[in-house]
């Protein structure tokens, strides 16, 4: 069974993930410490984390960076609710993709949201759950 990771600082917002992503068959873990995500990962065979990209204690971005440099292969799925102000020129967020992201094992998606999206973002990165 495929695992996923969600960190995400509002618990609400994980208990919502944790029943949807259970539904579909995956196996999933949650915190809302983007610290505690090098130590979930050195316990467990993780798949796919999906992030928030606003955080208090450190941002999806930071926790991103330092994950591709011990596991470059790693899937993420950002989350945020950032503003999708894509058509603007000087949007940092766009630039980072660009710079960052787009390496084909990361991807995005925008709250609010539709769950038929998260399914197929989350099947886009890693497949089905079995």
């Amino acid at each position: 069974m495929r695992k996923i990771l969600s960190v995400d600082d509002d618990p609400q917002i994980l208990q919502a993930f944790e029943a949807a992503i259970r539904q579909k068959g995956y196996e999933i873990l949650t915190t809302t410490d983007p610290l505690e995500v090098g130590k979930i990962l050195s316990e467990n065979e993780i798949d796919l984390i999906m992030l928030d990209v606003r955080m208090p204690q450190k941002s999806g971005i930071d926790v991103f960076r330092e994950l591709k440099k011990t596991h470059p292969k790693l899937k993420v799925l950002f989350i945020t609710a950032y503003p999708k102000s894509f058509s603007v020129r000087d949007d940092a967020m766009l630039k980072m993709w660009q710079r960052d992201f787009a390496d084909g094992e990361t991807d995005i998606m925008y709250k609010p949201f539709v769950l038929d999206v998260l399914y197929q973002k989350i099947e886009g990165l890693i497949g089905p759950a079995s």
